[in-house]
């Protein structure tokens, strides 16, 4: 054990030297290997015996057993699953863990298929008899689902049509596989030199802390390298682009959509008008984005703003947050104060009974994440450094946790899983909550660095996750007019983008033509755009609280402890927030804004 009682840690230390005190413990999920094995067993048998229930689902006592016992099922593969990937996740290079992650997800098919005859049989009773269920009391905690699968039952095929859509999708995978392979394993990015003339790596991997480097010649030939490496495959990455989407049109339209954007909002039961409206609101807020890019300009002394600095923090004070981890969950704990006292009971237990593994280790996996357990609880996974990044990263993950803690603790499981277009909501609030509350008390320089990371966030993703946004809808419609995808009218088009989003600070360099080949979120079509309202939403939120407006707090956790029993646009109205409107988005980018008022007058601008 080192100073303040913080173990030796590092991804060359062995995962047996890091003591049990900082380590997650996976035995409240399983108290041993062998009681996992056994209920491994038992589940497989119970996988064969659910067979008795195909084609019986037409009566309403043998429908309601059957669902009863998929929910079992269910609750128990994602208890077997997490035990083995929790333990792999902390140290990759164990067999041991490799074999029980791979035993868990053969179970995990196993499941999908034994169950998969449900929904197809519960959409052939008729409209009268699904209508009579949905005001059944015997079938109150299925409501929710009924009623969706009933709203998506004009998009469901029949099920030899769903088969053999289902057995094409590995065949159509390809563009995607495709581009990742490329990416990743063939193509060679080369070495590039710094203001030394020392020649280093450039990849995906590192090009984002390149980025924020200080050595301008460094960032400059990154940016080059990088980008003229994807130039070379410009007409394979434009082919790979167009059949992803052209694939993405098939299933929507096969599905009886009228394009890939409706069926991709229709899983959350999204308007269209929200995702036009979302590119709107920005576009009317350009301005405040222009500001922030001239006044990084000035900063940085710049005759000319390349897409290369724009990652260049303009203070480095982060280091000066530095704490222990003991000291981390004091502050996070005290940021988060104004949630009130049933959030800080709760951030209590997870800090108190072995939720988080701490520090990095050899093996484990890098970056981020928790994970709920139903009918256990949270798991979160750091790889805490002394530093202001990991102290939003703590407060951000226990975010999450807390939603799926009040989730799991107030639903039934059926009804407890948030979806995604909602699941940034609590992470990104708990840290605008701690950036705030560390505003307070900090020297003008972090005051500088703090608003700096705030403008930074919101730059990343509501800003450049909508332009993307907008790229998408761009690209997917002209597939839908029939029209493919060249890597000339791609790059003029992102080079148009970049000009319109980021103004005339910004040079923009023929390079940066490129960039929209290597972004992987234009492979799962029409996701990118929850990062800017799930932020925005968030901004909201922390706004309402932090303003003591009425009720704000107690909605705030009714809609964290509301899981997934409604559509997430609902749960997001009834606790204040309505998405439909311009009102979340333009708080946000009016608190872009006000940030960046406040970071001139410090920097005397």
């Amino acid at each position: 054990m080192t100073k303040n009682n913080v173990p030796a840690h590092g991804n060359q230390v062995p995962r047996s030297s890091i003591d049990a005190r900082f380590q997650w413990n996976v035995q409240d999920i399983f108290s041993d290997l062998d009681a996992w094995k056994n209920t491994c067993a038992a589940l497989k048998k119970s996988l064969t015996a659910f067979s008795k229930f195909k084609g019986q689902l037409h009566d309403c006592q043998t429908l309601k057993i059957a669902l009863q016992e998929q929910v079992k099922l269910s609750i128990e593969i994602s208890k077997l699953y997490a035990y083995a990937r929790l333990q792999q996740d902390t140290d990759n290079g164990n067999q041991q863990f490799q074999a029980l992650a791979g035993e868990a997800e053969a179970l995990a098919a196993a499941f999908s298929n034994a169950v998969s005859f449900i929904e197809p049989e519960i959409l052939t009773l008729s409209q009268e008899k699904l209508s009579e269920l949905l005001t059944d009391a015997d079938f109150k905690e299925y409501h929710f689902y009924l009623e969706n699968l009933l709203r998506l039952s004009k998009h469901i095929l029949p099920r030899e049509q769903e088969e053999l859509l289902s057995l094409s999708q590995l065949a159509t995978s390809g563009p995607a596989a495709i581009f990742r392979s490329l990416v990743s394993a063939d193509m060679q990015f080369p070495l590039v030199k710094n203001n030394k003339g020392e020649e280093l790596p450039v990849s995906e991997g590192n090009y984002l802390l390149n980025m924020t480097s200080s050595d301008r010649v460094l960032r400059s030939n990154s940016f080059k390298g990088l980008m003229n490496t994807y130039h070379k495959y410009r007409n394979t990455l434009a082919n790979t682009l167009s059949s992803n989407c052209r694939v993405s049109h098939f299933y929507a339209t096969a599905h009886k959509y009228n394009d890939t954007l409706e069926a991709c909002l229709s899983e959350d039961n999204i308007p269209a008008s929200l995702y036009d409206g979302l590119i709107a609101t920005v576009h009317d807020n350009l301005q405040p984005l222009h500001d922030y890019m001239a006044l990084k300009k000035d900063v940085l002394g710049l005759d000319e703003l390349h897409a290369y600095d724009i990652y260049q923090p303009i203070s480095e004070a982060g280091d000066s947050f530095a704490c222990s981890f003991e000291e981390a969950k004091t502050k996070v704990a005290a940021a988060l104060t104004p949630l009130g006292s049933d959030y800080q009971n709760a951030l209590q237990e997870g800090f108190a009974n072995s939720w988080i593994d701490i520090y990095e280790n050899k093996g484990k996996r890098s970056g981020a994440y928790s994970w709920g357990i139903y009918g256990v609880h949270p798991y979160v996974l750091l790889n805490y450094q002394p530093r202001y990044n990991s102290l939003s990263t703590l407060a951000h993950e226990m975010g999450h946790a807390l939603h799926s803690y009040l989730s799991n603790k107030n639903q039934t499981y059926l009804n407890s899983d948030y979806s995604i277009f909602c699941a940034e909501v609590a992470s990104t609030t708990n840290e605008i909550l701690l950036l705030e509350h560390t505003l307070t008390s900090a020297t003008p320089e972090q005051k500088i660095y703090l608003l700096n990371q705030f403008l930074e966030a919101v730059r990343t993703t509501v800003y450049r996750q909508v332009q993307f946004a907008e790229f998408e809808k761009f690209i997917h419609n002209e597939i839908n007019e029939g029209r493919s995808l060249q890597a000339e009218k791609l790059e003029a088009y992102w080079l148009d983008s970049n000009k319109r989003y980021y103004g005339a600070a910004l040079t923009v360099d023929e390079e940066l033509a490129s960039e929209w080949s290597r972004i992987p979120h234009f492979y799962t079509p029409f996701y990118v755009y929850k990062y800017a309202t799930g932020y925005s939403a968030a901004t909201a939120f922390a706004a309402s609280i932090l303003g003591k407006e009425p009720q704000a707090i107690e909605k705030y956790l009714h809609f964290l402890s509301s899981g997934g029993s409604d559509y997430s646009l609902n749960l997001l109205k009834n606790a204040g927030v309505d998405l439909t409107t311009p009102q979340p988005v333009t708080v946000t980018l009016h608190k872009f804004a006000e940030k960046l008022q406040e970071l001139k007058q410090l920097l005397g601008k």
